[in-house]
């Protein structure tokens, strides 16, 4: 028999483990929050409809991985940290790094990107290796892998809350360089009726992949990865990259990528 502390100490103990196991599975019942970020040509948030590479991918994803879900267009930064602190959300395109790579379950690869630093069109600044970009500032975005990776090798990067941003900032002389995705870069750039030319140097290539809630449990993680899958294999990534000018999207099945 139990005595009246030890009951009460066996219940509550019941009731953590309980409100924990809880915590820990994500409520399949509900539909996944995808959130993006305004990033031309890959996401553009619209008045009615969105559009761009990423929006055309999710679509067909969770179609054919009979998943409900509803995007949503947050800053990067904001977006990677309700991935890694609510269930049942995800945020994409993120590159993969070693110290992101614990912190979320992954789906991917969506693309392989490139990366340059882009001068101001009245003040060049040849580079010819990423060194010689140390004495300069240079613009990046909040959330950016390829901004924290300068900035952890010690450079000196300027962060803003969206891409588009740091091509004012550089035309400006606010900044010196502005580390940009390829294809991004080109967008922002037609956009905006600004050629900067060729970046200066190109000097980073990474995966980016969507980035979902640890507790993203089994059977809908795998509808999702086999669904990308089937879409590298029946040439659906191919198509809609090349509608987009991306060239980019990763061969790993069988899809050439031009660099």
């Amino acid at each position: 028999m139990f005595g009246n502390k030890s009951l009460h100490q066996l219940v509550f103990i019941a009731l953590l483990t309980l409100i924990m196991g809880k915590s820990s599975i994500a409520d399949t019942s509900k539909p996944l929050t995808v959130v993006t970020f305004q990033q031309a040509p890959f996401a553009v948030e619209g008045d009615i409809k969105d559009s761009g590479l990423i929006v055309e991918v999710l679509d067909e994803l969770f179609r054919r991985a009979g998943i409900e879900y509803h995007m949503v267009f947050y800053p990067l930064k904001r977006g990677m940290a309700m991935s890694e602190n609510l269930d049942n959300h995800c945020v994409l395109p993120i590159e993969r790094s070693q110290d992101r790579e614990t912190n979320y379950r992954w789906v991917g690869p969506v693309l392989i990107s490139r990366y340059g630093l882009f001068s101001s069109d009245s003040t060049s600044k040849p580079l010819i290796t990423l060194d010689d970009a140390s004495r300069y500032s240079i613009g990046s975005f909040l959330g950016s892998g390829v901004g924290e990776y300068l900035e952890g090798m010690g450079y000196n990067v300027e962060f803003t809350s969206n891409a588009s941003l740091n091509l004012k900032k550089v035309q400006r002389n606010r900044i010196d360089l502005w580390a940009s995705e390829l294809v991004s870069a080109n967008w922002i750039m037609q956009q905006n009726k600004v050629d900067l030319g060729e970046p200066e140097l190109v000097f980073f290539t990474s995966l980016r992949a969507m980035a979902c809630n640890k507790n993203l449990d089994n059977s809908r993680y795998n509808a999702m990865q086999s669904s990308l899958e089937d879409m590298y294999k029946d040439g659906f990534m191919h198509r809609v990259a090349t509608k987009y000018g991306a060239r980019l999207l990763t061969a790993q099945y069988g899809v050439g990528a031009s660099f």
